[in-house]
């Protein structure tokens, strides 16, 4: 019998096995949501049910602070028609143009994340390929401490500024990320870093201060994660397909979540184009195909393997990471049922 693991790096490594792998993460309120609906309280009772075969390890949260404070910046809740989301507040190196600053700004100490919980995680789940998380790319990262204004403006103004600053975040991610990968040892299939550089039209910047800025970073990162024998995962949301030739030099091995509607992102040139190089992780539109007719849905999950399942090299999931308040639960349902039924790709 095939394992959740076994699925999931066969199509890592472009082989089919019984099926396509299926992802699944969601807002908590729509955890909640199918917690009522099924009658469960168990997250790992909800992944048996949706057919998932990942899941997600890292660092302990600080019960006295968020994460994302860690780097001296602050949110605050915002409540909307559902739910509530978390907006930042404050960068604390906005307006602050000097170098100098970069270095005077206190930056997490070497204990400021607790990996120590990962290694039970690990056995408790090993038999799904197991993911490991550690922080943010240095451009994510950097648009939360610098603010998005400034760090746009330092590319073509402070070009050296920005190089500080991403070599200054890597130095501390990457310490993240060696922690992270000692204290899992051989338990974690795949590394993920998440780094929004694109929005739904185009990239936010050009290619060149891409190459520039962000593709030593993401190579001694893809480095660090093969090194170990781990694949690395990338996630970035929008319309990223003129930046993957480069992606794919600096060695990124999976694409998530792949947002179908944004600009490029057709799902059949995606896989034409960079199937052969990437794994695609993903790729359900929950824009206005998971909160729209049922049975759209089912015919999308089809569409879906059919163009990027063949061959191997594809992950069904949501195709902006978290399903929303908006998605019915019976077209959430429908999704995971239809995902793990279809079979038209087998080994």
């Amino acid at each position: 019998m095939i394992t959740s693991k076994q699925r999931v790096m066969a199509a890592v490594d472009h082989r089919l096995s019984d099926r396509t792998p299926i992802t699944f993460d969601a807002q908590p309120e729509v955890y909640d949501a199918l917690y009522r609906r099924l009658g469960t309280t168990s997250k790992e009772a909800l992944f048996d049910r949706l057919h998932v075969d990942t899941w997600f390890v890292g660092p302990k949260r600080n019960p006295r602070t968020d994460q994302m404070c860690i780097w001296g910046t602050r949110g605050r809740q915002v409540a909307y028609d559902g739910g509530t989301y978390t907006e930042l507040a404050y960068s604390p190196l906005a307006g602050k143009h000097e170098i100098a600053d970069i270095r005077n700004h206190p930056w997490p100490g070497d204990d400021a994340m607790d990996f120590s919980a990962v290694p039970g995680e690990i056995e408790a789940h090993k038999e799904r390929a197991v993911i490991g998380c550690y922080d943010w790319g240095a451009w994510f990262r950097a648009t939360y401490i610098r603010g998005m204004e400034d760090l746009l403006l330092d590319l073509a103004l402070r070009p050296r500024y920005v190089e500080c600053l991403f070599e200054t975040i890597t130095e501390r991610t990457h310490f993240f990320l060696d922690r992270l990968l000692e204290t899992a040892g051989d338990g974690i299939d795949i590394v993920y870093m998440a780094d929004d550089y694109c929005s739904q039209d185009a990239p936010m910047f050009s290619p060149d201060a891409f190459k520039r800025f962000v593709v030593p970073y993401l190579r001694t990162t893809a480095d660090k994660v093969h090194a170990r024998g781990k694949k690395f995962l990338l996630h970035c949301c929008g319309a990223v397909r003129p930046l993957l030739p480069m992606i794919i030099d600096a060695g990124v091995d999976m694409l998530e979540p792949v947002q179908i509607r944004a600009a490029g992102m057709d799902p059949a040139g995606l896989k034409r184009d960079f199937g052969k190089d990437l794994c695609f992780y993903g790729g359900m539109d929950l824009q206005q195909m998971l909160p729209g007719p049922r049975d759209g849905v089912a015919d999308e999950v089809r569409r879906l393997i059919d163009i990027l399942g063949e061959g191997g090299g594809y992950i069904l999931g949501p195709g902006h990471t978290y399903i929303q308040v908006d998605a019915p639960l019976e077209n959430i349902l429908t999704m995971y049922d239809t995902a793990q039924a279809y079979r038209p790709w087998t080994a």
